[in-house]
């Protein structure tokens, strides 16, 4: 089939809610602040509320699933209080799933695992003594690395006292990384905490070169330039950090939302047989302006079809479930996208998957470059809500 990439249409205005939108739900009194960017401060989120001040949203929740012609009220509430009791899930899991959707059975509900039972289920998967292979992003870089798999340019790991560049020079202060861009002629670059996870920390920087020397000016900020010094004392995740140089992703992808580099989520199982096979994948796409697509920091995800590539709707992976079947913020077809180099990227991930000691389950997050995927990350331990929203009961899923 032939695959289109640069397909695009306008969302009405009226559909195309903005970071820092929020919800009113009929007269609760209080609205919830349900698009949060990273840099946003005093959005309320679900777990600001109050227990009653959930439990009304909950309900109306179902009443505006009920009016959409799912499954009614009382239904639903029959159904929370059976997988609540029998699978350990709240009324929250119950609405990011779907489970109102008449298409979902209760086979398929009690088919989630729990946070607990999930987190049991991972530690037989991934030993305890394997895992910071992969949580620790230098040790990370490192294998796949030597192992030849393509991955974003490491530039440097910044450490005051310990800092190296990637050709083993010093790089442990604003004059070594001045020296190390000037020389490598670097003109985007990203840091990133040791450690670290829903996208937390990140942060990009355009490098400027001019007669008053070299300057940072952040993406996704105030345009405004500081100067290295100001932006290393300013740094949010303590004293070191991994430094590599900014992905130029593909133009179908930066098509969706130019911001961010919006990357595949590959579910990637190894077998007692030592194969490994990717169980699902979803595309992760940020909002307007925000320099992550992580879920958890505002971003929204659209399932994929293993065998196609093609993208489903979009949701925003919360309890509100929204649906976009174009980006809401600027109208960018989603839906029926032909993704590129899927095959590649499904490929990628599970020989990845094989290069770590004891570790049997991950879920890696691979970008495409100009040049073709890229391993971003691997997470060892990845959300289990990113199972519940393509519809993939975990307890069936991991099995294996």
């Amino acid at each position: 089939m032939t695959c289109r990439h640069h397909v695009t249409r306008s969302a009405p205005e009226s559909a195309q809610p903005r970071v820092g939108d929020a919800l009113q739900y009929g007269s609760l009194g209080f609205r919830l602040r349900y698009i949060e960017s990273p840099r946003q401060k005093g959005a309320r989120t679900m777990k600001d509320l109050t227990a009653g001040q959930k439990l009304r949203t909950y309900l109306q929740l179902s009443l505006k699933r009920q009016r959409e012609g799912h499954r009614s009220v009382i239904e639903q509430l029959a159904q929370m209080a059976i997988v609540s009791a029998r699978a350990g899930h709240g009324p929250g899991f119950y609405h990011l799933a779907g489970f109102w959707r008449r298409s979902i059975t209760l086979r398929d509900m009690l088919g989630h695992l729990d946070a607990r039972g999930y987190q049991k289920r991972v530690q037989e998967l991934n030993s305890e003594d394997y895992r910071k292979l992969s949580q620790n992003k230098l040790a990370e870089k490192g294998i796949l690395t030597l192992l030849g798999f393509p991955v974003t340019r490491f530039v440097g790991h910044f450490h005051p006292l310990h800092g190296r560049s990637h050709d083993g020079g010093p790089l442990k202060c604003a004059a070594d990384l001045t020296r190390l861009l000037e020389h490598e002629g670097l003109g985007r670059i990203c840091f990133k905490p040791l450690e670290g996870w829903a996208g937390r920390g990140f942060e990009a920087v355009d490098v400027v070169s001019d007669e008053s020397g070299m300057r940072f000016r952040r993406l996704g900020g105030d345009q405004e330039l500081m100067t290295i010094d100001d932006f290393l004392n300013g740094w949010s995740e303590g004293s070191e950090a991994v430094i590599e140089e900014y992905l130029d992703q593909h133009p179908a992808l930066s098509e969706m939302n130019p911001t961010s580099v919006n990357t595949y989520r590959l579910w990637v199982l190894q077998g007692q047989n030592g194969m490994s096979r990717t169980l699902f994948g979803y595309l992760r796409v940020g909002r307007d302006g925000a320099i992550v697509d992580n879920q958890s920091s505002g971003g929204i995800v659209a399932p994929i079809d293993l065998e196609t590539g093609i993208a489903g709707c979009a949701i925003d992976g919360l309890p509100t479930r929204e649906t976009y079947p174009v980006h809401p913020d600027h109208g960018a077809t989603i839906e029926g996208r032909c993704l590129p180099c899927w095959p590649e990227a499904k490929s990628l991930a599970e020989d990845c998957i094989a290069a770590f000691p004891e570790l049997r389950f991950a879920g890696l997050d691979i970008a495409v470059g100009v040049h073709g995927p890229v391993v971003i990350e691997m997470n060892v331990f990845p959300d289990r809500e990113g199972a519940a929203f393509v519809d993939m009961p975990t307890a069936t899923i991991l099995a294996g």
